[in-house]
């Protein structure tokens, strides 16, 4: 199911895939600015213990997706999204590809 994801990710252009690994695009990462945006109008989503960014990435996979993937699916999106936009954090470059499409973090190991 795995390649499935990254497939239709990088079908979707939510995922780049380059030299060092998939990396994420402008269009996912405005996705998920909008999803942040929505969910912060609710006050319980601002307090510190609610800040998990599988939520964001939840909702900005389901806002794309909406009622065209399966639980199943979506879950193993949102995995996949979140090792892509960690691992440079992570120092797993080399393994899920660079976290952010920002050509500052290219050289940032």
């Amino acid at each position: 199911m795995r390649e499935q994801a990254l497939r239709q990710l990088t079908k979707d252009k939510l995922l780049a895939i380059t030299s060092d690994g998939p990396r994420t695009t402008a269009r996912w990462q405005a996705a998920v600015l909008r999803a942040i945006r929505e969910l912060m109008q609710y006050n319980e989503t601002t307090r510190e213990e609610n800040q998990d960014l599988r939520i964001p990435f939840a909702k900005a996979l389901h806002d794309i997706y909406a009622e065209q993937k399966s639980d199943a699916e979506l879950t193993e999106m949102v995995l996949l999204m979140l090792e892509v936009e960690t691992a440079l954090f992570l120092g797993e470059r080399s393994q899920a590809g660079t976290a952010s499409g920002d050509p500052e973090f290219k050289g940032a190991e």
